[in-house]
């Protein structure tokens, strides 16, 4: 079993120097290496017959000085195995880590897994481009590029302190010891605006992960269908709320004291000590939100999976959710989007509210903490079609806009009545019980 655990740093000041100055030089090499892959993969777009232009910097090349392999030119393409002779783009470009160390020899300062980490980190992002689970990878700018990894076995913790490689020993905040068993898989150090961390990905082999529980071994009555919502962050078929932190004073102060630092900063001269100062502590705010949400979601995340045999979401598409409204034509059929009353017409200013309380909401980031909580305990998170379930009578199953009135629901077939968002939950558990194929009526043995 598999847990991550993070916690706060305590380094000095030369060692938060060194950490930052690694950082720097990881993000240069990181998009040095990726600019070598996109122009590989140019060239092997491009026609081989006779001498052709690189796409950027429209020059002739020709195949002899192309390079050999068609995703990457740095490092040599060729190893010793034979049965499978060429290096993949991650070894090559590993291969080529030696030569880097001659040519910029402070490279050497950084220990020699870290930066054979950030080549990993590169790989992983074609991977999953070629996969379809990610755009295209992009140059990391200084405020995306922020972590740092080790490799296993490398790292040392002795009770409130922890040994980096390349870095030395300092302490950290041990608010969460480690249990016995467990062993240090992984370790990333990250810069955040109020700190550096560590995060620790832990695992016991020892312990095994409980499996799912199967079809029979589900009582109907203990599975909850949950309704996302914006007044309400979710509503369960069992009738209970569970309230949404951003519709509190609390949060509405955070967001109002966000609003006016945000404006302070902006009014700063650019490039002056000020307007980074301004900045960080409106950062620094951005992250106690963030926090704060966190905490609450793993709160409702143990909530909802304590006493449920099966949890029922619906499949959101949330991009979807948040796009522009589409333009309205004018007159003449097109577009005029010099008018600068089209916002109005076609609701983007109302619905610009509606995208930052979805926003706040971070419905995605909550169902992945109960999807993380549920797995621990071997019960399956089920993920049905959204479509008309806010609609439809669970009694009598009549659809009609005209059975829900903003959060009421009245069938308009048999009078069933429900608040609007609980009649939505029921529904989303009756779907989930047909997807797993269990008899809603079934009572436990």
């Amino acid at each position: 079993m598999q847990f991550g655990y993070r916690y706060k740093l305590k380094p000095s000041r030369q060692q938060k120097a060194t950490m930052n100055r690694w950082l720097d030089m990881l993000r240069s090499q990181y998009n040095y290496l990726l600019r070598d892959r996109i122009e590989s993969f140019d060239q092997a777009k491009a026609p081989r017959l006779g001498n052709y232009c690189d796409l950027k910097s429209k020059s002739e090349v020709c195949p002899l000085t192309c390079s050999v392999s068609k995703s990457h030119s740095v490092g040599y393409p060729w190893k010793s195995n034979k049965k499978n002779p060429r290096r993949t783009a991650y070894e090559a470009q590993s291969s080529n880590l030696p030569i880097l160390k001659k040519e910029r020899p402070w490279y050497k300062t950084i220990n020699s897994t870290v930066l054979q980490q950030a080549l990993r980190q590169l790989d992983v992002a074609f991977s999953k481009f070629f996969k379809g689970e990610s755009g295209y990878p992009k140059p990391k700018r200084r405020s995306r590029f922020r972590s740092f990894k080790y490799s296993p076995g490398q790292v040392k913790v002795d009770g409130n302190r922890i040994y980096l490689p390349g870095i030395g020993w300092m302490g950290f905040f041990n608010s969460r010891p480690i249990p016995e068993g467990f062993n240090v898989k992984s370790v990333t150090v990250r810069r955040k605006a109020r700190g550096w961390f560590v995060s620790l990905q832990i695992e016991d082999k020892s312990i095994p992960v409980p499996p799912l529980k199967a079809r029979d071994e589900i009582n109907p009555e203990r599975v909850k269908g949950c309704d996302l919502g914006i007044k309400k962050l979710i509503s369960i078929s069992t009738g209970k709320m569970i309230a949404n932190p951003a519709r509190t004073k609390s949060f509405k102060r955070r967001e109002r004291r966000l609003k006016l630092r945000q404006r302070a900063a902006s009014r700063k001269k650019k490039g002056s000590k000020n307007r980074s100062r301004s900045y960080s502590k409106v950062a620094s705010l951005h992250e106690r939100i963030t926090n704060n949400r966190n905490a609450y979601h793993w709160e409702t995340a143990n909530k909802l999976v304590d006493g449920a045999d099966a949890l029922i979401f619906e499949d959101l598409n949330i991009r979807a959710m948040k796009s522009r409204c589409k333009p309205k034509p004018n007159e003449n059929g097109g577009y005029d989007s010099a008018k600068p009353t089209l916002r109005e017409r076609n609701g983007q200013s109302a619905k610009r509210g509606l995208n930052r309380s979805i926003s706040n909401a971070a419905w995605g980031e909550l169902v992945n903490k109960i999807e993380a909580v549920a797995a621990k305990s071997g019960i399956p998170v089920i993920k049905i079609n959204p479509k008309h379930t806010s609609q439809s009578c669970p009694k009598c199953h009549h659809t009609s806009k005209e059975n829900r009135k903003k959060e009421k629901f009245l069938c308009t077939n048999c009078g069933h009545y429900n608040d609007a968002d609980v009649n939505g939950a029921v529904n989303i558990k009756i779907r989930g019980l047909k997807k797993l194929g269990i008899d809603p009526t079934r009572r436990a043995p």
